[in-house]
């Protein structure tokens, strides 16, 4: 107040427009608006100061809640994970309530135990053996602050820890001027999965405002708990099902892949008795080639074999730096049988400056041969015109990346095209109904868009984009 008072009177000005804090004799901290009147002489000097003191303190306290409420619910919009948003969290009460130390502890269900996960505190203090010791400690319920809290589910609030026998940390905080303390629990539907706890280096009392907007944040952040375990669970069903897609579509195909084995295992035998002949003429040179076209053709079976295992894998997401132009190559290799058996001409556009992207090799691989096999199969119908397949890939500077399946079959029905991607919706007497839909998920999911228009004169387009993403460090 002396300082505030000070600077209002050698400012020069008539008037003066101050807050400040003050501190009552029991410790408690107050805010204070001050304003009024300068009176000074023919020198400037001040002669005389009058005005009003208000009390603001209540008013702060709302305006810092309503804050801190707000950048919360921002925080949990925004991120990702728990882990992500917990730092933020701490240090946006901290910062819009006044509190210099904010640690989460989450719940060790095997243990039985909570730990502290995480501690953030004002870059003006120092708290170096409390942080150590709240990281290394666990507390079963009822013991400690955390543990309290879990025990009540309930905010627990402590004016002073230094005077709070069921608080073992007291002694390391004291040493480090903690005093003010609560916790609130995170609740999920009834059940702790963590508490939160915060410090401060001051005495304060409870505020039954504060302890009724801590308890609103602890279920928004057990909200965001549930809401990012039903987003984990349905991404995992959603990769259940094109896991079982992909493997289906491979069980239409167990023909064409069983002849594309064949032949380099038809290959190998052919080169095995070319060499023994050779060996018995003793005609060392036309024996090592024929090695030679046995150790190639042996490298090409398991090249098919590898494709077939890898799609038909159930393995979790693998984002990686991909050749698009490679992928679309390993997925006409896999369908070539497909494609001969079914008389059907395929050629291949691919652009020279196509960039690597982003993405998960297999999901791109499955989306391709998807779009492949349906082009193939909508061709079948076709007796008195030429089958044709062209799949091409070009950059495009708005989209990124773009590839596009174009076949010659009878096209789309312009009535069936909002309804084409949609989950059990199929064309085909025995088809499932999920192969676009997932195909579409899994491109939406690299951040692109894939669409069906028709192809002149005829026939079909199926398109899809990729963004590039970031640029690819050497």
């Amino acid at each position: 107040m002396v300082q505030a008072a000070a600077d209002a009177l050698q400012s020069g000005g008539q008037r003066y427009d101050v807050e400040y804090r003050v501190v009552r004799p029991n410790s408690e901290a107050r805010l204070v608006h001050s304003q009024g009147d300068i009176t000074r002489d023919e020198s400037g000097r001040p002669r005389r100061m009058f005005g009003s003191v208000q009390d603001i303190t209540e008013r702060k306290r709302a305006e810092q809640r309503l804050m801190a409420q707000h950048t919360v619910t921002q925080v949990l919009a925004q991120a990702a994970t728990l882990e992500e948003a917990t730092a933020k969290i701490l240090q946006a009460v901290c910062e819009c309530l006044v509190w210099d130390v904010g640690a989460l502890w989450s719940l060790d269900k095997e243990a039985g135990v909570l730990r502290c996960v995480e501690v953030w505190h004002k870059k003006s203090i120092e708290i170096p053996e409390f942080e150590a010791t709240s990281r290394e400690t666990t507390f079963l319920p009822g013991i400690g602050l955390p543990g309290r809290v879990w025990l009540s589910r309930e905010l627990t609030y402590i004016p002073d820890i230094a005077n709070d026998a069921s608080f073992p940390r007291a002694p390391i905080a004291a040493r480090e001027g903690l005093h003010a303390a609560f916790g609130f629990p995170i609740l999920l539907r009834g059940e702790v999965l963590g508490v939160m706890e915060f410090f401060s280096h001051e005495i304060r009392q409870p505020d039954q405002d504060l302890l009724a907007m801590m308890a609103t944040i602890g279920s928004q952040i057990g909200q965001f708990i549930e809401r990012k375990r039903a987003e984990d669970a349905l991404h995992h069903a959603q990769m259940e099902l094109a896991h079982v897609t992909r493997v289906a579509t491979l069980g239409e195909m167990t023909a064409s892949i069983a002849h594309e084995v064949n032949q380099p295992i038809a290959a190998v035998v052919n080169n095995a008795s070319a060499c023994l002949r050779w060996l018995a003429a003793q005609n060392l040179e036309e024996a090592r080639q024929s090695a030679s076209r046995i150790i190639a053709d042996g490298h090409r079976a398991g090249e098919i074999i590898g494709r077939i295992r890898a799609l038909a894998k159930k393995a979790p997401p693998r984002t990686d730096w991909v050749d698009v132009n490679e992928t679309i190559l390993e997925v006409i290799a896999l369908a070539r049988s497909e494609v001969h058996s079914n008389a059907v001409s395929l050629q291949t556009r691919l652009g020279d400056d196509v960039p690597l992207i982003l993405a998960d090799r297999i999901q791109l691989q499955q989306v391709i041969l998807n779009l492949m096999i349906n082009a193939i199969e909508a061709m079948n119908a076709i007796r008195d015109a030429p089958r044709e397949l062209l799949i091409g890939s070009t950059k495009d500077d708005s989209h990124g990346v773009v590839v596009a399946v174009r076949d010659s079959g009878p096209g789309l029905d312009p009535k069936s095209l909002d309804r084409l991607f949609h989950a059990f919706y199929t064309t085909k007497p025995h088809g499932m109904g999920m192969g676009l839909a997932i195909s579409r998920s899994i491109i939406e999911a690299h951040g692109g868009r894939l669409w069906a228009t028709a192809n002149a004169p005829h026939g079909a387009v199926f398109q899809f984009t990729l963004p590039i993403g970031r640029e690819k460090v050497a």
